[in-house]
């Protein structure tokens, strides 16, 4: 099959704004917690905006493109291959203008031409190439090899034909690439130390500066491909001239921001506070609120235990009163993801049923007075310091009396969920909640990460899925789906993950911002317009 990169630019789309109020006590907040990096309100004027986001990115690497505290700034610096229609989420070409699978085990993606990267060399066949394998490679590997499948090598064919083989058949290996944005060759093999800090790309925006702790700054590329070609680049940076992202953890302050014309856009906020702002956008994604097992703990590992605590807590308390609305879940990804199974229901909310389990357990000897942690990642999860107390008080409940909640920094946080099933010790007793996103639209991409032995957020390992898995990872089509669904419910009677539910996204904006959220969650400034 052969796909075009060529796709009209949608029609931009304007939603009513809310009433503007403003508490004094969420001003409060920002004068004493705001400072440096606000923009007066003449936005439209002047061509510079801020956006107010939850947390700082741990790095500026081309590996993290793919992560919450990631993308925002390095989708915006660094393309990939292909990127998705913000209206009808269908992939469409970036860097590349077309491709196509020539074969079981290789794709050909021709590149488009004329293209440079801010330090001003080419983009190319060989660039391309020397990115994807660097980012991807098994060696380095980095956490953005939580979304590949087969391992695979990128090769120029010509000056702008790039060829990706894989060890195994992949039939979704266009999806993957649409997560991965290519860095400059030449600045990865001349200033390699740079990498993290210093992100050169091919996109409308460029690097300006990084002040830890305060904000991050981009500038427009005026080089920009796609400045005379806005139809093929689903958008365009003439609007923006400047971005600075600051960083406020607390949802009040982000509020605060957009409120008092600090900010011009902010990612997150509660229903009410968005309501609040001058303008309200707010949307479906593809982040399922999960609850992670540590199941080599004694405890854990037990099924009567996992059941238990899936049937401990009230998930409509957590997904409606505390984070502002959304569906339940029943499985880790939404129905936008290939293999979503539609016949499974959400954890009912049973204590007692939950009671008996645990007791059930404690008659055969389960040792449930071990520590366990539930654990959050600061400044990611709205609320999530409610949830994961919830959620502690309930398990507490139902008799596994030594638990405690805590909420953890991003490095901490992502250091033990990362390490790995092998990593991870049997006095480790570690309940994560974590908010997962399947812009894959393939279920494959969450069975790797979390229920497979070798995935990099998994704290799970069982032989006999591993062999489903493989089977349903060479599949296309219908027989896919079908495979992929099979996992979900052996997954589902097993419980290594608790899916609480798909909660609502709200998007604070100043009056003269316009744009609309995305199903896959990024937020590109070439999308947005002021006026």
């Amino acid at each position: 099959m052969r796909h075009s990169g060529s796709t009209p630019r949608p029609r931009r789309i304007t939603r009513r704004g809310a009433t503007f109020t403003t508490s004094l006590v969420a001003l409060s907040l920002v004068l004493t917690a705001c400072g440096g990096g606000s923009q007066s309100a003449d936005a439209t004027s002047t061509g510079e905006i801020t956006i107010g986001l939850p947390e700082e990115p741990r790095s500026l690497a081309s590996w993290n493109a793919y992560s919450n505290d990631g993308h925002p700034i390095l989708r915006n610096v660094e393309e990939a291959l292909l990127n998705r229609d913000p209206e009808s989420n269908e992939l469409v070409g970036e860097l590349a203008t077309s491709w196509e699978q020539v074969d079981d085990l290789t794709w050909r993606f021709q590149l488009r031409e004329g293209v440079t990267f801010h330090d001003g060399s080419p983009f190319d066949a060989e660039a391309a190439a020397f990115g994807l394998n660097h980012v991807l490679s098994e060696e380095n590997a980095f956490p953005m090899r939580t979304f590949l499948g087969p391992e695979l090598e990128a090769r120029a064919v010509d000056e702008y034909t790039l060829e990706v083989v894989t060890e195994a058949p992949d039939p979704i290996l266009d999806s993957r690439l649409y997560f991965v944005t290519i860095p400059s060759m030449t600045a990865l093999q001349e200033n390699p130390d740079t990498w993290e800090t210093n992100p050169v790309g091919t996109g409308p925006y460029r690097f300006a500066e990084w002040n830890r702790g305060q904000n991050i700054v981009l500038e427009a590329n005026e080089d920009w491909w796609g400045r005379d070609s806005a139809d093929e680049a689903l958008g365009d940076n003439e609007d923006i001239t400047r971005v600075t992202y600051v960083f406020r953890p607390e949802t009040e302050v982000r509020a605060s921001l957009v409120q008092t014309g600090e900010a011009q856009f902010v990612r997150w906020l509660n229903e009410a506070q968005c309501n609040e702002a001058p303008k309200c956008e707010s949307g479906p994604g593809v982040e399922t609120v999960v609850l992670r097992l540590d199941t080599p703990n004694p405890a854990l590992a037990d099924p009567r235990i996992r059941e238990a605590i899936a049937l401990s807590f009230d998930k409509s308390a957590i997904i409606d009163d505390i984070m502002g609305g959304g569906e339940l879940a029943a499985q880790i990804v939404g129905p936008s993801a290939l293999g979503f199974n539609e016949s499974l229901e959400p954890f009912p909310f049973d204590p007692d049923r939950a009671k008996e389990l645990v007791a059930e357990a404690v008659a055969d000897g389960v040792p449930v007075d071990l520590p366990l942690v539930v654990s959050a990642r600061e400044g990611f999860i709205l609320r999530a310091s409610e949830s994961i107390q919830l959620i502690a008080d309930a398990l507490r409940e139902i008799g596994l009396t030594n638990v405690t909640s805590e909420m953890r920094e991003t490095a901490k946080f992502e250091e033990a969920w990362t390490a790995g099933y092998d990593a991870i010790t049997p006095d480790r007793g570690l309940i994560g909640l974590q908010q997962h996103g399947n812009e894959l639209m393939d279920y494959s991409g969450s069975i790797e990460g979390y229920y497979s032995c070798d995935g990099a957020t998994s704290a799970y390992c069982d032989p006999e899925l591993e062999r489903m898995y493989d089977r349903a990872n060479s599949l296309a089509g219908d027989e896919r789906e079908a495979a992929l669904q099979e996992i979900a419910q052996y997954v589902y009677d097993r419980i290594p993950v608790v899916p609480i539910g798909q909660p609502n996204f709200y998007f604070g904006m100043a009056e003269e911002l316009t744009w609309s959220p995305r199903l896959d969650g990024f937020v590109l400034i070439k999308e947005m317009e002021l006026g």
